[in-house]
């Protein structure tokens, strides 16, 4: 069965790119390119996981991982956020709203590739 991921990014450019990286692994991306848009995707058919920017327009990234994290029944999607914003209280903010994992911009296409691998195992185990 393949996975479905979520992308939430606002760069045109970037959000092609790594739809491409994900669809070439096999993974069904629905890309949203808000924050807002991203929350109702996200309630119209529940993702395996999600990959979300923090600087977008509408709803930041911060602020959607906290109202996915609000919703019992979403507590378990892991959330990867992928952003430039890097610095260590960037990360801790993110992992503190609820982020199960943190990368920065720009990342290896292999590093994005091995945290989704990981996380879905995870999740899978758990289940």
């Amino acid at each position: 069965m393949q996975s479905h991921i979520l992308l939430v990014e606002d760069t045109e450019d970037l959000g092609e790119n790594i739809k491409d990286i994900l669809n070439i692994e096999g993974y069904v991306v629905r890309w949203e390119r808000d924050g807002l848009a991203g929350f109702e995707a996200c309630l119209q058919s529940t993702p395996d996981l999600i990959i979300s920017d923090v600087v977008m327009p509408g709803l930041n990234g911060l602020e959607l991982v906290k109202k996915i994290r609000d919703i019992v029944t979403y507590r378990h999607l892991p959330i990867i956020i992928l952003s430039a914003r890097a610095t260590p209280e960037d990360q801790q903010k993110g992992l503190d709203a609820g982020a199960t994992v943190y990368l920065r911009k720009p990342c290896k296409s292999t590093e994005l590739i091995d945290a989704i691998q990981h996380l879905l195992l995870r999740t899978n185990t758990q289940l």
